[in-house]
């Protein structure tokens, strides 16, 4: 409850100095954790999300659950030729970015391109429409924590990033923090969490389709982001680049 309350004050003290502020959801366990607390807070906050078109199709379905079961109003950003069926028809606000860069990109290369540069696929496809979908705000909330993986353990609650104010009002909960909050407020699991495998290992962190795998609940969340690329258990930048100048 302690932390609870703490993320609640933060939240509260970043709304009161920042007037364009709103919340970053990838609709992973944190996110959901990070925009109701937000929500509780103030029940207007924007809601914004960066979505890609190797999201699994499981992410585009609770997004369109979530959004109309807590009222989110949340606007997509997406790299994309045109709206996804999925949310065109559920009338999810979505803004599409150019195709150009990312095309051009992938040309380049034989293989896929999240096995042969994943950090350039992650910046035409997570950072830049990050940096859209916060050019015109002060400040935006996520759902980072320091115990998800070691690469995590430094960051600060609130960071000062070129014209932008990060706030990370979950920082210091852990895995059982997240899943906790969840159950005792009702907020469905993504479905992905709650497969299970034949050794044990799960989904602990979610991201696009081919870069996410299922890991044993005994290393780092993180450990199954990027697997088999030199960028395991790493960043796809959104938390380490600067996003507006």
């Amino acid at each position: 409850m302690d932390k609870i309350e703490h993320a609640k004050d933060m939240i509260r003290d970043a709304i009161s100095k920042n007037p364009k502020i709103a919340v970053a959801c990838s609709f992973g366990k944190d996110s959901m954790v990070t925009v109701d607390i937000a929500r509780k807070v103030d029940p207007n906050i924007p809601i914004f999300s960066v979505m890609t078109l190797y999201k699994p199709k499981s992410t585009f379905e609770y997004l369109v659950q979530m959004n109309e079961k807590m009222d989110l109003d949340v606007h997509v950003f997406m790299v994309a030729d045109e709206i996804p069926e999925i949310l065109s028809k559920n009338k999810i606000k979505t803004t599409l970015l150019s195709t150009v860069k990312f095309n051009a990109a992938k040309a380049r290369y034989s293989k896929r391109i999240y096995k042969v540069d994943p950090d350039l696929c992650c910046k035409l496809l997570k950072v830049d429409p990050t940096k859209e979908a916060v050019k015109d705000l002060d400040a935006w909330i996520s759902g980072l924590r320091n115990t998800e993986g070691i690469i995590r353990e430094d960051y600060h609650e609130i960071e000062h990033k070129g014209g932008l104010v990060k706030i990370n009002p979950i920082l210091s909960f852990t895995e059982k923090d997240v899943l906790d909050y969840l159950k005792n407020n009702d907020i469905l699991l993504h479905p992905w969490y709650l497969q299970e495998f034949p050794d044990n290992r799960k989904y602990r962190s979610l991201g696009c389709e081919p870069c996410t795998k299922p890991i044993s609940t005994d290393v780092p969340e993180r450990m199954g982001r990027w697997q088999s690329t030199n960028k395991c258990a790493g960043e796809c930048g959104i938390h380490t680049q600067i996003l507006k100048n």
